[in-house]
Protein backbone atom coordinates (compact mmCIF):
# COMPACT_ATOMS: atom_id res chain seq x y z
CA UNK A 1 0.00 0.00 0.00
CA UNK A 2 1.30 3.46 -0.90
CA UNK A 3 1.72 5.79 2.08
CA UNK A 4 -0.40 8.98 2.23
CA UNK A 5 2.63 11.30 2.14
CA UNK A 6 3.66 9.80 -1.22
CA UNK A 7 0.25 10.72 -2.66
CA UNK A 8 0.55 14.25 -1.21
CA UNK A 9 4.00 14.71 -2.75
CA UNK A 10 2.69 13.49 -6.12
CA UNK A 11 -0.28 15.92 -5.96
CA UNK A 12 2.04 18.84 -5.13
CA UNK A 13 4.23 18.03 -8.13
CA UNK A 14 1.18 17.99 -10.43
CA UNK A 15 -0.03 21.38 -9.18
CA UNK A 16 3.46 22.86 -9.59
CA UNK A 17 3.47 22.40 -13.34
CA UNK A 18 0.97 25.26 -13.74
CA UNK A 19 2.57 27.63 -11.20
CA UNK A 20 4.11 30.90 -12.26
CA UNK A 21 7.88 31.14 -12.48
CA UNK A 22 9.60 32.38 -9.33
CA UNK A 23 12.78 34.16 -10.40
CA UNK A 24 14.65 35.67 -7.45
CA UNK A 25 17.19 38.46 -7.24
CA UNK A 26 19.70 39.42 -4.59
CA UNK A 27 18.01 40.83 -1.52
CA UNK A 28 14.75 38.93 -1.92
CA UNK A 29 13.95 36.57 0.90
CA UNK A 30 11.62 33.89 2.20
CA UNK A 31 10.12 32.48 5.38
CA UNK A 32 9.13 28.85 5.80
CA UNK A 33 7.17 26.83 8.35
CA UNK A 34 8.27 23.19 8.40
CA UNK A 35 7.04 19.93 9.90
CA UNK A 36 8.68 16.54 9.88
CA UNK A 37 10.20 13.82 11.98
CA UNK A 38 13.53 13.17 13.64
CA UNK A 39 15.02 9.81 12.89
CA UNK A 40 17.90 9.40 15.34
CA UNK A 41 20.69 6.89 15.39
CA UNK A 42 24.34 6.49 16.16
CA UNK A 43 27.07 4.09 15.24
CA UNK A 44 25.97 1.49 17.77
CA UNK A 45 22.17 1.93 17.94
CA UNK A 46 20.95 2.72 14.42
CA UNK A 47 17.18 2.13 14.08
CA UNK A 48 16.72 1.53 17.80
CA UNK A 49 14.90 4.80 18.42
CA UNK A 50 11.40 5.53 17.13
CA UNK A 51 10.82 8.65 14.98
CA UNK A 52 9.86 11.79 16.89
CA UNK A 53 7.78 14.56 15.32
CA UNK A 54 9.14 18.08 15.11
CA UNK A 55 8.46 21.52 13.68
CA UNK A 56 10.42 24.62 12.89
CA UNK A 57 10.74 27.97 11.20
CA UNK A 58 13.36 29.16 8.77
CA UNK A 59 14.11 32.29 6.85
CA UNK A 60 16.55 33.15 4.15
CA UNK A 61 17.86 35.82 1.86
CA UNK A 62 18.85 35.33 -1.77
CA UNK A 63 22.47 36.32 -2.34
CA UNK A 64 22.04 35.66 -6.08
CA UNK A 65 19.43 33.79 -8.17
CA UNK A 66 21.11 30.49 -7.17
CA UNK A 67 22.60 31.12 -3.70
CA UNK A 68 20.71 31.57 -0.43
CA UNK A 69 21.75 32.14 3.21
CA UNK A 70 19.26 30.39 5.52
CA UNK A 71 18.75 30.33 9.31
CA UNK A 72 16.54 27.67 10.89
CA UNK A 73 15.11 26.91 14.32
CA UNK A 74 13.83 23.32 14.77
CA UNK A 75 12.10 21.88 17.83
CA UNK A 76 11.07 18.35 18.59
CA UNK A 77 9.22 16.77 21.46
CA UNK A 78 11.08 14.78 24.05
CA UNK A 79 12.52 11.46 23.00
CA UNK A 80 11.86 8.87 25.71
CA UNK A 81 14.91 6.87 24.62
CA UNK A 82 17.54 9.59 24.93
CA UNK A 83 16.44 12.91 26.35
CA UNK A 84 14.14 14.82 28.66
CA UNK A 85 12.47 18.04 27.61
CA UNK A 86 12.30 19.52 24.16
CA UNK A 87 15.35 19.44 21.86
CA UNK A 88 16.21 22.63 20.02
CA UNK A 89 18.34 22.92 16.91
CA UNK A 90 19.53 26.26 15.52
CA UNK A 91 21.34 26.18 12.17
CA UNK A 92 22.90 28.48 9.62
CA UNK A 93 23.22 27.17 6.04
CA UNK A 94 24.41 28.12 2.58
CA UNK A 95 21.91 26.79 0.01
CA UNK A 96 22.52 26.24 -3.71
CA UNK A 97 19.50 26.10 -6.05
CA UNK A 98 20.10 24.17 -9.29
CA UNK A 99 17.32 25.70 -11.42
CA UNK A 100 16.25 29.29 -11.89
CA UNK A 101 12.60 28.56 -12.69
CA UNK A 102 10.01 25.86 -12.03
CA UNK A 103 10.85 22.94 -9.75
CA UNK A 104 14.19 23.75 -8.12
CA UNK A 105 16.41 21.01 -6.68
CA UNK A 106 18.79 22.27 -3.99
CA UNK A 107 21.64 21.26 -1.74
CA UNK A 108 22.67 23.04 1.45
CA UNK A 109 25.30 22.76 4.12
CA UNK A 110 26.19 24.57 7.29
CA UNK A 111 26.58 24.39 11.03
CA UNK A 112 24.04 23.73 13.77
CA UNK A 113 23.89 23.93 17.54
CA UNK A 114 21.80 21.21 19.22
CA UNK A 115 20.53 21.92 22.72
CA UNK A 116 19.34 18.90 24.64
CA UNK A 117 19.17 17.49 28.13
CA UNK A 118 20.06 13.83 28.49
CA UNK A 119 18.35 11.49 30.91
CA UNK A 120 21.43 10.93 33.04
CA UNK A 121 22.40 14.62 33.19
CA UNK A 122 21.70 16.09 36.64
CA UNK A 123 21.13 19.77 35.77
CA UNK A 124 21.25 22.13 32.83
CA UNK A 125 21.27 21.64 29.11
CA UNK A 126 24.10 20.51 26.90
CA UNK A 127 25.09 22.17 23.62
CA UNK A 128 26.45 20.11 20.73
CA UNK A 129 28.03 21.65 17.64
CA UNK A 130 27.03 19.71 14.51
CA UNK A 131 27.40 19.79 10.74
CA UNK A 132 24.17 20.00 8.74
CA UNK A 133 23.55 18.88 5.14
CA UNK A 134 20.32 19.10 3.14
CA UNK A 135 19.01 17.81 -0.18
CA UNK A 136 15.59 18.85 -1.43
CA UNK A 137 13.15 20.22 -3.98
CA UNK A 138 11.40 23.59 -3.99
CA UNK A 139 8.07 23.20 -5.80
CA UNK A 140 6.39 26.50 -6.83
CA UNK A 141 2.63 26.70 -6.28
CA UNK A 142 2.06 30.40 -7.07
CA UNK A 143 4.15 33.52 -7.62
CA UNK A 144 5.05 33.87 -3.92
CA UNK A 145 4.20 30.43 -2.54
CA UNK A 146 6.14 27.17 -2.72
CA UNK A 147 6.53 23.85 -0.94
CA UNK A 148 9.93 22.48 0.07
CA UNK A 149 10.38 18.72 0.32
CA UNK A 150 13.75 17.90 1.83
CA UNK A 151 15.91 15.59 3.85
CA UNK A 152 18.09 17.31 6.45
CA UNK A 153 20.85 15.56 8.30
CA UNK A 154 22.83 16.68 11.32
CA UNK A 155 25.84 14.97 12.79
CA UNK A 156 28.48 15.49 15.39
CA UNK A 157 30.66 12.76 16.88
CA UNK A 158 28.88 9.42 16.78
CA UNK A 159 25.36 10.93 16.87
CA UNK A 160 23.33 11.48 13.71
CA UNK A 161 19.88 13.01 13.20
CA UNK A 162 18.04 12.61 9.90
CA UNK A 163 14.97 14.82 9.36
CA UNK A 164 12.62 14.44 6.41
CA UNK A 165 10.58 17.69 6.32
CA UNK A 166 7.85 19.46 4.35
CA UNK A 167 7.70 23.26 4.42
CA UNK A 168 5.25 25.91 3.29
CA UNK A 169 7.40 28.73 1.87
CA UNK A 170 6.41 32.36 1.36
CA UNK A 171 8.76 34.30 -0.97
CA UNK A 172 8.99 38.09 -0.76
Amino acid sequence: MVKPWVWMAFAVLLVASGAAAQPRRSGHGFVAARVGANLVGNTYRVRQEKPTSGAGLSGGIFLSPYWVAEAEAWFRATSPECCTGREQLISLNAERLYAGLGIQPYLAGGIAVLRSRSRNQSAGSKLHLQVQVTAGLRVPLARRLAVDLDLRGNGGGSTMIVRPTVAAVYLF
